[in-house]
């Protein structure tokens, strides 16, 4: 069948993600609906793959701990994994899998071999950028891969909010240049990075905005551990605001979610956005920040190093602190410079949903025809 001859509304697609709503990462929600723009019928179901019998023409696989669990550590679940892609290749399923990391960041062996059994069972690999696909035909160098970019948050949360409003919602200082490192920090070495780096940075006015920057926790995190769970309380309590006054930060817990409904004035109340890992391929930040017209620094890595780099956004080496110094001072300038607007007409139309939508239909009929 060619591509005109598939009908995109005759195209049955399973995304093997949790059920809408039940997740705070939005990413694969709003892929569904932009599928479903295009014409595709999609649903979305973790369950779906495991217990029916449904006959689907496309599988999507997002995170493969998505589909295994993301603790797993049942050596059986791999047996079974190959067992139903088995199924739904017998009954003319094809498989696509978008690549958001090159193995998980705390990754055991059962979630390694479910990468392995993935990434070798798609019939079509979709990236976020050329690092990714380049990186990934190394190990594959027979694969069909497809360049996707990662969309923007269109129509997801409220966008008309000004830095004014934004500042004033959080209680942040209207006259701050506020740098923000959004999402958890997932170890020491990103906090010292970042705190050492923006300690030693020469602007008068500056504020960072991390609101999971410390490893502390008011919450019973340590069980019977007596030492570790008041250790935890005390620098909390004390030693949290104590250094938010000395180190020009206002920072929260890594364990504390921050709510969807305010999510998007962290980001509107900013400057700059800074994506803080040392070590990382994709992230939801970037088309965040593009957005909200703001400026983006990032590590010159991955998928991200690449559009930061193509759009003329700073980008820094991880471990050098004055190539991170300077990505604070051209960041400072590129904000001055309206580097944000020109962001945000490259996300509109490169990175808007419809175009998403359209593009993955396309790569589902690819797969379709072979």
């Amino acid at each position: 069948m060619s591509d005109s001859e598939t009908d995109s509304q005759s195209i049955k697609a399973l995304i093997v993600f949790r059920e809408n709503g039940e997740t705070d990462n939005l990413f694969v929600p709003i892929l569904c609906d932009a599928i479903r723009m295009a014409g595709i019928n999609v649903r979305c179901s973790q369950k779906e793959f495991w217990e029916s019998d449904t006959t689907y023409d496309i599988i999507h696989f997002q995170w493969p701990e998505e589909v295994v669990g993301w603790t797993c550590e049942d050596p059986d679940v791999i047996r079974r994994l190959k067992e139903r892609i088995a199924f739904f290749r017998s009954r003319g399923a094809h498989f696509i899998y978008t690549r958001h990391n090159i193995r998980p960041h705390h990754a055991n062996d059962i979630i390694s071999r479910a990468y392995d059994i993935i990434e070798s069972e798609s019939d079509i690999v979709v990236h976020m950028g050329h690092y990714s696909q380049t990186e990934f035909m190394q190990k594959y160098p027979d694969s069909r891969n497809v360049i996707i970019p990662h969309h923007i948050y269109q129509y997801t949360y409220k966008e008309d909010i000004s830095i004014e409003s934004a500042r004033q919602y959080l209680n942040l200082p209207q006259e701050a240049f506020i740098v923000t490192a959004f999402g958890k920090f997932r170890n020491r070495e990103e906090i010292r990075m970042v705190a050492g780096a923006f300690s030693k940075w020469n602007e008068k006015n500056k504020l960072l905005l991390a609101p999971r920057f410390y490893p502390f926790s008011r919450h019973n995190k340590y069980g019977r551990n007596i030492f570790k769970r008041w250790a935890s309380r005390i620098g909390y309590y004390l030693a949290m605001p104590l250094l938010n006054r000395m180190l020009n930060l206002q920072a929260g817990a890594n364990d504390e979610l921050i709510d969807n409904c305010d999510l998007p004035y962290y980001i509107a109340a900013s400057d700059v956005i800074f994506i803080q890992r040392k070590d990382i391929l994709n992230s939801g930040n970037v088309p965040l920040g593009f957005l909200y017209h703001k400026v983006v620094m990032g590590p010159a890595t991955g998928n991200i190093g690449e559009i930061l780099a193509a759009t003329g956004n700073p980008t820094f080496h991880p471990d050098n602190r004055t190539d991170i110094l300077e990505a604070f001072e051209k960041a400072r300038q590129l904000s001055a410079w309206g580097q944000g607007e020109t962001n945000y007409a490259y996300a509109l139309e490169h990175m808007n949903i419809r175009k998403t939508g359209k593009e993955y239909a396309q790569t589902y009929k690819d797969a379709i025809n072979g």
